[in-house]
């Protein structure tokens, strides 16, 4: 009766490792899912490493989230290269989350500021620009 348990108990592991076996070849493959930091603001996102390869691989070996990838496609347009547009980009979210993110109020009233700067020199330079037009009659 011993010979007969170790027979019984040998034929199940072997039935397992065989079911083992035939699930791997089943199923397929699950990506392993990692967080990915954006390198222009910093967002983290949860990405397959494929996926992550895939967008680095786009954009000179830095993963970008969503986001920043659609400003810096609008960047390359205006840049021409793919670094000036990632540099451009990148260059403008660290200085949005040092400035806005740090003092929301401070960032409000300099682009209160910054607005009224520039529509008083539109108006100077329309207001130049309408006077050189005028011209003098000699009398």
């Amino acid at each position: 009766s011993g010979q007969v348990l170790r027979k019984v108990v040998s034929d199940v592991s072997v039935e397992i490792n065989k079911i083992g076996k035939d699930l791997d070849n089943i199923c397929p493959n699950i990506d392993e899912v990692t967080q990915a930091e954006c390198e222009c603001c910093g967002l983290r996102e949860d990405c397959t490493q494929d996926y992550i390869k895939t967008i680095k691989d786009s954009y000179s070996g830095k993963w970008v989230c969503g986001l920043c990838s659609e400003a810096v496609k609008e960047g390359l347009v205006k840049r021409g290269s793919i670094e000036e547009a990632m540099n451009s980009h990148t260059k403008f979210c660290q200085e949005f989350n040092s400035s806005t993110r740090l003092n929301p109020k401070l960032s409000f009233t300099m682009s209160m500021r910054n607005i009224a700067r520039r529509s008083h020199e539109n108006k100077e330079k329309i207001k130049y620009h309408t006077m050189s037009k005028i011209s003098r009659s000699s009398s």
